[in-house]
Parts: C-alpha cells; sequence; structure tokens
C-alpha cells in the first residue's frame, strides 16, 4: 500500500467518525470562533514572498458525482489583484482558477477554464463586500451534469457547463501556484470540501508552522508565506505612533473606523482600516485651554466634545467645547467651572440622556466618590444628591463602561482609601459596582481579594455579553512596565489574562490608556498617550481581534496529537500498522545515513532534515526524527531559549539577569520558581533534537552546539565573521525564509534584532563596494537586492541596484525593480518617492 493510499484510508474513515463532530462544533461554535484563517500576501511583495496554501499536498481525496468547495473571504485594502483558488485534477485535462478584479468600484470575479475561457463573471458592489469583512465563496461541482455553480455573498448563482468526470480528486491551492503568480492580499477562512458521504474541514486554528491540519489535527496540506490569523487575537497590532509637542487629547470614533488626535492647533486622522493618516491644522485654534483633553464623541451631532474640570491657575474662559467633525471648526459649548482637580477619574457619555457622567478622580491629596454630569442640552455641571445603595469608596484610576446585553453601567476597581485623604494611604480595589442613572443606585456584585501583580484599570470597560468584562489594566506605580488585557466574569470576578502587552512609560499624570471595542471590525482598540513632562505626548495606537484568546488558546490547535478515539483505531488499525511499520524504516534510514566529520564540513551544517531550529521567518523546530515539534514551544520557552541562545557566544547569559528579563513584577522566590520551571521544561523540549545542550556553569547559562544541530541564527553569526567583503549564497538562503524573530516583538529583543539587522547592512555595503570595484555587476545587483531586504528605503541600494541592470544590460527588470522599491517607500515613508523611474535611470546611465 503506498503512502498516499494509506492517508487517504485513514481521513476517509475518520471523516464518518468526526462527521457528529463537525456538525456539533457548527452549533456550539460560530464561524468567527470556530474559524480563524490565514492572511495572504499579494503582488505587492516580490514573488518568492507571495503567499501559497495548498490543501491536500500530499494525499488527495476522491469525490463521485459531485462536491462542494465552500470557504469566506475578506478582500484587500490595497489595490492587488489576481488569482484567489486554483483547483486542478491530475487526470483531467481543465483547470479552473477564480480571478478577482476591481473595475469602477466593483469587485470582479472570473471563474477561468486556465488557458481557454471566462466561464462566469460576477460584479458586486466593492464597498458592499468591504463593509461584510467576511463573506462567503461556494463552487458547487456536477460530476454528472458536467457543471460548476458559483455563488458569492450571497448573490445570486450562476452556472457554467464544463467538461468533468466522475470520480474527481481535486488539488485545491489558493494564492501562488506553480506559474500562476499574481496574487491579491486577501484572507481566508472556513475552508470545507466534501459530499454527502464525506466532509474534510479544516479549522485554520493554527498560530504558526507551515502545516494545514484538519479538524481531527492530521496534517493535509502546506503554507507558504502565510500568515496565520490566530495571532491577531493574541498579539495587539502596533498600527502607528503620532506625537504632539502641546497638551493633547485622543479618542476612537466606531462609526467612522477613526482615531482623533488633538491639540488646539491642529488634529490627526489615523483610519483603523486602511492605515491612512490625515493632518490638518485649524483655520482657528481651539478656544479653550487643554491641560488634559479629556474627550468623548456625540455622533448625534457629529461633534467631538473637550472638556476640562481644573486648571493651577486663574481660569476665566469656556471649560467645554466641541469640534464638527465634518468642518474642523470648534464651538464653545459653556463656561461652567468645576473647580474641582479630578485626575484619572472615570467616564461615560449617556447618549440617550445627552449627558456625560463622570466618577472618582484625585487631586489636592483627595481621592473623589461623587457622581457629577455635564448637561449637553443646557451647558451646566451638577452632581448627583440622595444615592441609594451601596457606597463605593473614594478611588481614581477607575474605569466606567455599558453593557451592550442590559444598558447597566458598571464600575471597576481603582485606587483610593475609605476616607478620601491621601496622606492616609491607598490601597487597591478590585470590585465590580452597578449604576443606574435614573434610579441613582450603586449596586456592588463583587470584591476580589488581590495581593500579587497589583494594577489599575485604564479608561473604558468593554462588555459586549452578559459574562464577560474586558479591561487594561498596568502597575501605575512603575514608570516604565506592561499593559495587559483581563477579562473578569461578571457573576464572579474570576479572571484571565488574554493577549500579549503593551509597553507604557507611566511617570506622570497625564499618561493614560484607553480600551474601546468596535463591533463591526470585532476588534479591540487601545489608545495608549504617553507624556515626559504632562505637556507634550505621544500616541500609540493597537488593535487585537476580538474575542481575544489567552496564550494557552493560541497553541491549543491542533494539540500534541491527531484526536482519535478507539473506533477509529481499531477501525484502521492495519492501516496505521503499516504506517508505523514505514516509518521506522524510513527513521532508520534517516538515522543510518553517514555524518560527515567535522573536519570535513562546515562548523554549522546547512539544513539538514533533521535537528534544526530556525529564528528567521516562522520560528521552527525539527527533531531528531524529522517531525516538526514547534507547537511545544509556548511563547515563553521561545523568548527563554532566545535569549539563552542570544548570549551563548559569549559566557552566556547570568541566572539574575534572565529572571530580571522575563519576570520582573514576581517575588523573587517565585521569579525563581518559575524560571526553574521554565529551563526544565526547555531542556525537556531540547531532548527531542540531537546535537544541542544547554549547560549551567557560574551562574550563567549557555547553550551547546554540536555539528549534528543547525540553527540558521548560529550559522548567520558563524558566516558574518568570514570575509565581510563576500556575499554568501548560504546568507541569502538564511534570509529568504522571512524576518527574523518574526512576531517576537517583546522590546527584550529589540537590541539583538537591531544587532543582526546591523551587521547584514555592513556586509552587503562592503559587498557593493568590493562587487562595483571588481565590475561584477551580477553581485552587485544581489547585494543592493539584498540590502533592501534589511532597509527597505535605502535609496543607495536602489541606485546601485539600477547601476548594476544597466551595466549588465537588464534595462527591462529596471522599471519593476524600482516599482518595488517605490512601493514600500510609500507604505513605510507615507508619501511618494519624489524621483519619477526616468530621473532615476537618467542619472543612473550618465
Amino acid at each position: 500500500m503506498t503512502v498516499i493510499n494509506r492517508n487517504m484510508c485513514i481521513y476517509r474513515v475518520q471523516s464518518l467518525l468526526f462527521c457528529l463532530f463537525i456538525l456539533m462544533t457548527r452549533f456550539i461554535f460560530p464561524n468567527d470562533v470556530f474559524a480563524q484563517g490565514i492572511r495572504f500576501t499579494g503582488s505587492d511583495e516580490p514573488i518568492e514572498g507571495r503567499t501559497s496554501v495548498a490543501f491536500f499536498s500530499d494525499a488527495v481525496p476522491t469525490f463521485h458525482q459531485a462536491f462542494t468547495i465552500d470557504f469566506d473571504l475578506q478582500l484587500p485594502n490595497n489595490n492587488t489583484i489576481g488569482y484567489i483558488v486554483r483547483i486542478k485534477e491530475k487526470n483531467q485535462g481543465s483547470i479552473f482558477n477564480l480571478h478577482y478584479d476591481k473595475e469602477e468600484g466593483q469587485a470582479v470575479f472570473r471563474l477561468n477554464e486556465e488557458g481557454k475561457t471566462s466561464l462566469i463573471t460576477m460584479r458586486i458592489p466593492l464597498k458592499y463586500l468591504i463593509g461584510r469583512h467576511w463573506f462567503p465563496v461556494r463552487m458547487e461541482y456536477d460530476l454528472q451534469k458536467e457543471q460548476i455553480k458559483l455563488q458569492i455573498a450571497n448573490e445570486a448563482p450562476q452556472f457554467a457547463a464544463v467538461p468533468l468526470d466522475s470520480p474527481y480528486s481535486p488539488n485545491v491551492t489558493f494564492g501562488r501556484s506553480d506559474y500562476m503568480i499574481d496574487v491579491p492580499s486577501f484572507s481566508l477562512r472556513n475552508f470545507r470540501i466534501g459530499n454527502k458521504e464525506e466532509e474534510i474541514v479544516f479549522p485554520l486554528r493554527e498560530s504558526e508552522g507551515n502545516k494545514l491540519h484538519n479538524a481531527s489535527g492530521e496534517v493535509m496540506g502546506k503554507v507558504t508565506n502565510g500568515t496565520w490569523l490566530l495571532n491577531d487575537a493574541y498579539h495587539w497590532h502596533k498600527h502607528t505612533v503620532m506625537h504632539s509637542s502641546s497638551p493633547s487629547g485622543a479618542t476612537y470614533d466606531p462609526k467612522r473606523k477613526t482615531i482623533y488626535y488633538f491639540n488646539r492647533d491642529s488634529l490627526a486622522v489615523y483610519e483603523i482600516q486602511t492605515g491612512v493618516t490625515r493632518s490638518t491644522r485649524f483655520a482657528a485654534p481651539c478656544p479653550m485651554k487643554f491641560k488634559l483633553g479629556n474627550s468623548f464623541i456625540d455622533h448625534e451631532e457629529n461633534r467631538l466634545y473637550v472638556y476640562e474640570t481644573y486648571y493651577e491657575e486663574t481660569y476665566t474662559g469656556p471649560t467645554v467645547v466641541s469640534l464638527d467633525l465634518n468642518n474642523f471648526s470648534w464651538r464653545i459649548e459653556s463656561n461652567d467651572y468645576l473647580q474641582r482637580e479630578l485626575n484619572h477619574h472615570a467616564s461615560y457619555f449617556l447618549s440617550d440622556s445627552r449627558k456625560l457622567m463622570l466618577f472618582g478622580g484625585y487631586g489636592k491629596m483627595v481621592y473623589s466618590n461623587d457622581f457629577l454630569f455635564y448637561d449637553l442640552t443646557d451647558g451646566h455641571w451638577s452632581k448627583l444628591e440622595n444615592m441609594r445603595g451601596d457606597s463605593i469608596l473614594p478611588r481614581y484610576f477607575t474605569s466606567t463602561g455599558r453593557s451592550e446585553v442590559d444598558q447597566k453601567i458598571y464600575i471597576f476597581g481603582g485606587m483610593g482609601n475609605e476616607s478620601g485623604q491621601h496622606i492616609v494611604g491607598r490601597k487597591y480595589f478590585y470590585d465590580l459596582y452597578t449604576f443606574d442613572p435614573t434610579t441613582r443606585k450603586t449596586t456592588k456584585i463583587w470584591d476580589v481579594d488581590r495581593k500579587e501583580n497589583l494594577f489599575v484599570p485604564a479608561r473604558g470597560l468593554v462588555i459586549p455579553d452578559s459574562n464577560w468584562i474586558y479591561m487594561l489594566g498596568y502597575p501605575e506605580h512603575l514608570t516604565h512596565s506592561f499593559i495587559k488585557l483581563r477579562r473578569f466574569a461578571i457573576h464572579d470576578g474570576e479572571y484571565e489574562e488574554l493577549g500579549d502587552s503593551i509597553p507604557i512609560y507611566s511617570d506622570k499624570i497625564s499618561t493614560h490608556a484607553n480600551l474601546y471595542f468596535d463591533p463591526h471590525l470585532k476588534k479591540l482598540i487601545a489608545l495608549v498617550q504617553e507624556s515626559d513632562n504632562d505637556i507634550r505626548s505621544t500616541l500609540t495606537v493597537y488593535s487585537l481581534d476580538f474575542p481575544a484568546i489567552s496564550e494557552s488558546q493560541l497553541h491549543a490547535f491542533p494539540g500534541p496529537g491527531p484526536q482519535k478515539n478507539i473506533g477509529f483505531y481499531m477501525l484502521v488499525l492495519s492501516a496505521l500498522c503499516i504506517g508505523i511499520f514505514v516509518y521506522k524504516i524510513y527513521r532508520r534510514s534517516k538515522q543510518a545515513e553517514p555524518v560527515a566529520p567535522l573536519s570535513d564540513r562546515p562548523k554549522v551544517p546547512e539544513e539538514p532534515q533533521i535537528n534544526r531550529i530556525y529564528l528567521f521567518g516562522d520560528f521552527t523546530v525539527v527533531d531528531r526524527g524529522g517531525m516538526d515539534v514547534s507547537h511545544l514551544f509556548s511563547t515563553r520557552l521561545q523568548q527563554v531559549f532566545c535569549l539563552i541562545l542570544f548570549h551563548s557566544h559569549n559566557t552566556g547569559i547570568s541566572s539574575n539577569l534572565l529572571t530580571h528579563l522575563l519576570w520582573p513584577d514576581k517575588p523573587k522566590d517565585k521569579a525563581k520558581t518559575s524560571r526553574g520551571v521554565a529551563i526544565n521544561n526547555l531542556r525537556k523540549v531540547l531532548s527531542e533534537l540531537d546535537g544541542i545542550e544547554i549547560i549551567y556553569e557560574e551562574g550563567h547559562y549557555r547553550m551547546l552546539f554540536e555539528s549534528s544541530c543547525y540553527c540558521d541564527y548560529w550559522q548567520l553569526k558563524e558566516l558574518l565573521n568570514e570575509d565581510p567583503a563576500v556575499l554568501s549564497p548560504k546568507v541569502l538562503r538564511i534570509l529568504e525564509r522571512g524576518e527574523f524573530l518574526l512576531g517576537m516583538d517583546d522590546p527584550i529583543f529589540d537590541k539583538f534584532k537591531y544587532e543582526i539587522e546591523s551587521m547584514l547592512i555592513e556586509r552587503f555595503q562592503k559587498c557593493i563596494i568590493k562587487s562595483r570595484e571588481d565590475k561584477d555587476w551580477s553581485t552587485l545587483f544581489r547585494a543592493a537586492e539584498a540590502l533592501l531586504t534589511i532597509d527597505t528605503v535605502n535609496e543607495s541600494a536602489l541606485e546601485q541596484g539600477l547601476y548594476a541592470l544597466y551595466k549588465g544590460k537588464l534595462e527591462a527588470r529596471a522599471a519593476l525593480f524600482y516599482k518595488r522599491f517605490t512601493e514600500n517607500y510609500q507604505r513605510l515613508m507615507g508619501e511618494e518617492y519624489p524621483d519619477t523611474f526616468d530621473v532615476m535611470w537618467h542619472r543612473t546611465v550618465q
């Protein structure tokens, strides 16, 4: 029995056993939870960097009479067009593809019989599809009628008569396929294929690696240059950083999907979907003096309100103003002056009553527990009297939000004390209250006694359902710390941390963070506004896909192995025995392969098929049996591994430094325990490989490599110590895998990323100089191209690359080389490259 036939037997029998499982998951899990997906890199990147997703790359299923292909698409926000999916059958001549284009505001989908004719053309308003974000696509193959039915986004289906035979074994590839290299930058999820007899479902819930797993966890395909969307629900995406030299404010508008960052003189508008930033100076400056720039949006009038409650000096001007978001003109709303310093108060705009509610705050050594209201109709402030229910102790750094389900106002946590006097000392609160503005009643829900890892909530609670409250929190008593997303159970206060962390500099009173939820985009938006002098500020915009996930959920699929039951084992026992037999022979043959003596080979071997570690591109580890064990490395284990590795060229990393970098907020004894557990787990995982060992000497950890284990980072360091003017093919091969420490954005690795980039840039610059002196035009071009992979807007590399193409009489490639550079330049710099191709080419040939 061949390997392909054995795999076919396994998944066909398994598909029957998991039919009930698949049906249950559709009812239990909504599509947005069950399926995550893959983001495709399209034609705005070099060919070798474009995405290809090949389902059934090893064993292709066979269908009789009919089958259906279903998937969801999300269109790109850029101008890329091309082939979305390609279906071919090795024993039948016809190949079919689905092509995407844009014409006059329409999304144009064409189902083609490749190389022959266009079978179906569907035109759908582009704005409609982008507004939906995700939309379904269905392709039904009727093998008896020899017909394909195409339906997109619930539009009326169209049919095409095509030559089809039964049985049919579809080889399905999304994105780049063979010589079909034009690819749009789309996203894919919910892929499934089948008929009444069997259905194969791909949850696409992987977070790393290049393997596609079906719902039962078996590998059935391959991903090249894809980005797993599940990571977007764990890793905060940093969109942009903006600056203001004067006091400023910021807010998010979920209706327009924009962030407004403003001071008295100007406004920056950032579009979260497109990444475009627009700046404008006001025709007349804001008439109110800014101190903290507290703000909210009234969507009824489409105005952004800004208010201040206190000034240190004597002040007689307006205290509430509003900005017209259509023409960006200011209007004075009120001169009513609270004269109360309320730093880090909680606020919520009650749109139904057109009132702004404030609670808590700190100033003049006093904590507040007053409810204050600003009425947009009459322009006056008032204090709520005759409160009922449970008393809330005076506090600041408190947060509030409104439930989307029961419309209750929730108030969470903060810092303060019973007396309200700062001199008495303060304590952290982790309690939850509801507040009814109509009845003036507050009700305590719970109070969590928390002694460790103290934090205060950032502004804004997100309450999307009746079960959970989401909030950002950070230890405000530390100058440099990290913001974490947490969710608390509304009924009992149980909580968990979600996502990774966001750095924050919280040394000044005006520093703060805001959390927003956009139900349409299904994203959490975080605005982090930092100041080092309470005057100038920096605003950083982040987003996280919702629902957010924990670290364990990030690595939960496909799990340690296929999810099979006893019945399945019994049904395919014979096939598994054959498979084990074949695997053992294969493994023995691999282990029996002769290994050249160390003297006859480089210090670090060239990518053997076993015992290899990649830090460029996706973090990948392959064990001694050729199995990908990357999933055994949690984010924390990856961090420990990298920190030890990066220090291993010297004496290693001290246990104290390792603890400080990874567990800075834990007590010394608990941090030591966490470090010990992490080191033991790392040693256990690395024991699956030959030729690598962690040793501990004189208080330092370091790694020892033998020739049998390959690590791309380790080899690159060796190569960069050789002749600096030689462009080594081995270096280029390492860089082809992708970015160094892809997806590992923790600031502790910034130093090492910078070191590698600096060494590579220096190497490529020396290669450019030498190859130009030697008139080696081919090497000159490759060195310039390599430099641009590291420093994408290096104008010198552009000039040298064009010069090499001119000297090598390859003018036809020059325009494409220039185009790729200018596209990257515009994406990174936010503006068009100033010199046209003709100008650059003329300058080159002179």
